[in-house]
């Protein structure tokens, strides 16, 4: 009786190291992996942003001067920057601490962005163009004055 014993207690042994080694490998994998996909949500999240508001830009700018629209736009973080780059017609939305590949420690994606119609000048105004508040839906109103720039105002 001791031999089967001594049997069973090696192959619990056995079965114990292969779970040990089954954890140590496949965990740090889940956790990439659990990374990856929420940077890719995130991102995809700020690109939608970008291109609603660029999109709406767009609807003004073809309805000509006294035009407005105003959307809701989900931001997904906090302390967002909102950007024009009027030499490139880019709408820039920054996002912190997104890894463009998990495999490249420390490359983040600066923004996302996502071009604007025309070469007119755009102002954004509120916020100091930051959008820093809790909540991560957000109003914006895109308005063309008669005689003014498209203003972008983030409420």
């Amino acid at each position: 009786m001791d031999s089967k014993g001594q049997v069973s207690v090696e192959y619990l042994f056995l079965i114990l190291i292969f779970l040990i080694i089954l954890f140590t490998v496949t965990i740090p994998f889940a956790s990439h992996a659990i990374t990856d996909s929420q940077n890719v949500s995130v991102t995809s999240d700020a690109e939608t942003a970008v291109s609603t508001i660029a999109n709406a830009v767009d609807v003004v700018y073809a309805n000509g001067p006294s035009s407005q629209r105003t959307v809701n736009v989900y931001i997904p973080q906090n302390n967002t920057n909102l950007i024009y780059d009027g030499t490139d017609n880019l709408l820039n939305l920054s996002l912190t601490g997104i890894l463009v590949n998990a495999s490249i420690p420390n490359v983040n994606v600066p923004y996302v962005n996502a071009t604007v119609p025309s070469n007119i000048p755009i102002t954004i105004t509120g916020n100091n163009p930051i959008i820093s508040t809790n909540t991560q839906w957000h109003t914006f109103t895109i308005s063309w004055p008669v005689g003014s720039t498209i203003t972008i105002n983030i409420n």
